[in-house]
């Protein structure tokens, strides 16, 4: 039998990453007899290493799709404190959008997208191989085979939202020289007939019950879920151009949304043998993840705690994580609280990462800062998925004053100033003792995952990251049944996410398109996906905002904000690198 050893080129992983046969040396032998004799070595050894790379993609960091979603939207960014978070301007730059194709988190995007592709191809050519044996049933290699296929599109999913046209390449064996580029509409066409054929082969079982077998893998309901996020964008990611102002809304958004609603009406999707248009789709995929067992937690915060939340029945795809089996580190939490807070927990953090301006305005948070006494401060909120999902105002741990650490002579202890937060404070406008202050305390901080400070390492947590959970499904069906023309359906979908946290209701006149992407901000910050996308649909990811404007402070090694009116920063430019690689490979427009 065939010895194969799978490897990684580090340059061709800017395209595709080819499997490597080596010759076969007292080294590199390898009993495929014994790696594939059961259906359990079969999954280990083709299946479950896979999955260790998706997790990595969502991870803290600069280079993952968090960051990439997130920190270029409107609802996380990281202040340049002066001595602090600077670091060449590039945050400040995700922010502004200000990259170019040399940005170094794009360029190892693409790359470990397509190197973790690479491996996905290479699996599903084993599971062919093995399949051909006639050693296990047919329905059990599927079923694999949908897992690996499922892993496989997540990353097209991601490449077709951020870069637009990309190459889909779906064997190990093809050279750099014979990658081509498709069209959006293309890739995007191929990721949603892979997902529509997979969704009857992925088991129906649950994937966020912590002993269950299908614990953290790519299930029926992580398929319906991943199908509703590329409907609700199908209307994007089905244009071949997006340079031409079509998604640049000028601030009305009604104007944009003409054409998308339309879009989305024609573009089809087939699954469960049934056809039905983008938003008909999203709404479906929400029902099925209904009716396969999924359901809000009464308890809001029950989906992000150390002990409960990989049993939650909301929580449909998750990234485990634990101080044991499922090891893995996260900077989320980390990068955000002040350092004295953390040491008052019992870790240590980087006081970076703030809420942004619009994040405080989407739940209403009204605060008055007292610079003379900060005890007479005030603030209120009547979300309570504000004081939930972020620290704010006086900072105390156990009923421990947490010490400022900075112009202690005007006012000694920790306290988060929400409204502060701006990209940048310069060694001029903030020198003063209240301007230090300002610097180390701005903005509100992130609460919504648990810290343990009995785990093994510094970012080691015991609360799974949540990919998909129904709360959004609800949200996106909402949108859809709003750009149907469902008023009222969209708003009893909102209300449902609304009173489990026992806020009001909203009324069907009250709902539009900006009202749901503020709930979706309520109910879903500091989460993994969907600000930026939400955006670009919207008509609005090029619009200024109270954060980012023309004139917006920043640092000198940052750039100004500029703004884009053809919508040509709707996606990122290739990276210089990978069109070096393959003059196949055109760059996108704008950059």
């Amino acid at each position: 039998m065939k010895k194969i050893l799978y490897c990684v080129a580090i340059a061709a992983a800017a395209l595709l990453t080819s499997q490597c046969s080596l010759e076969e040396n007292p080294e590199s032998k390898f009993d495929e007899s014994e790696a594939y004799k059961s259906s359990t070595l079969v999954y280990v050894n083709t299946v479950a290493s896979l999955y260790n790379k998706l997790y990595d993609r969502f991870r803290g960091g600069d280079d993952n799709f968090n960051y990439m979603s997130e920190f270029t939207s409107n609802v996380l960014f990281l202040p340049g404190r002066q001595g602090d978070w600077v670091d060449g301007g590039k945050h400040q730059n995700a922010f502004l959008h200000r990259w170019d194709p040399s940005t170094d988190y794009i360029k190892n995007l693409w790359n470990d997208s397509y190197s973790d592709i690479a491996l996905c191809n290479s699996s599903l050519e084993k599971l062919e191989e093995i399949k051909a044996l006639k050693t296990l049933d047919d329905e059990v290699i599927i079923s694999y085979e949908a897992e690996v296929r499922g892993i496989r599109a997540f990353y097209y999913m991601w490449l077709v939202d951020f870069f637009g046209r990309v190459p889909v390449v779906t064997s190990s064996q093809l050279g750099i020289g014979d990658v081509q580029q498709s069209e959006r509409s293309a890739a995007y066409k191929f990721v949603k007939d892979e997902v529509c054929a997979i969704i009857p082969n992925l088991a129906a079982a649950n994937s966020q019950k912590l002993n269950d077998e299908y614990y953290g893998r790519f299930t029926k309901a992580a398929g319906y879920a991943m199908l509703a996020r590329l409907a609700i964008n199908g209307a994007v990611f089905s244009q071949d151009t997006w340079n031409d102002g079509k998604f640049v809304s000028g601030g009305d958004v009604d104007k944009v949304a003409a054409n998308v609603n339309k879009w989305g009406e024609e573009d089809k999707f087939t699954v469960d043998g049934k056809t039905m248009n983008a938003w008909e789709t999203v709404v479906y995929c929400q029902e099925q993840i209904a009716a396969l067992g999924y359901k809000l937690e009464a308890n809001y915060a029950a989906n992000f705690t150390n002990s409960g939340n990989e049993n939650s029945e909301e929580n449909i795809f998750v990234r485990p994580m634990d101080d044991g089996v499922n090891r893995r580190s996260d900077t989320q939490v980390t990068r955000s609280l002040h350092y004295n807070h953390a040491s008052t927990i019992g870790f240590s953090s980087w006081n970076g990462t703030a809420a942004t301006k619009h994040v405080l305005d989407a739940f209403g948070y009204d605060e008055e800062i007292n610079q003379s006494d900060l005890s007479k401060s005030t603030f209120e909120c009547d979300d309570p998925r504000f004081a939930l999902s972020f620290f704010y105002g006086s900072c105390s741990v156990n009923g421990v004053k947490v010490g400022a650490g900075v112009s202690e002579d005007k006012w000694p202890d920790g306290y988060y100033i929400g409204y502060a937060a701006q990209n940048d404070y310069s060694t001029e406008d903030f020198s003063d003792p209240w301007g230090l202050y300002i610097v180390k305390w701005s903005g509100a901080r992130i609460r919504k995952y648990e810290y343990d400070p009995t785990t093994s390492g510094q970012n080691i947590f015991n609360a799974d990251r949540v990919i998909f959970r129904y709360a959004d499904m609800l949200l996106l069906a909402a949108e859809a049944q709003y750009r149907l023309g469902h008023a009222a359906e969209a708003a009893a979908l909102i209300n449902q996410v609304r009173g489990r946290i026992g806020v009001e209701s909203v009324e069907p006149e009250d709902v539009d398109l900006e009202y749901i992407l503020d709930e979706k901000i309520r109910e879903e910050v500091w989460e993994t996906y969907g600000s930026r996308s939400d955006l670009v649909r919207c008509g609005l990811y090029t619009e200024p905002d109270s954060d980012k404007f023309l004139g917006v402070k920043h640092a000198t090694s940052a750039s100004d904000w500029l703004y884009d009116n053809t919508g040509y920063s709707c996606v990122f430019p290739i990276p210089v690198d990978v069109i070096n690689l393959n003059k196949n490979l055109k760059q996108n427009a704008g950059y």
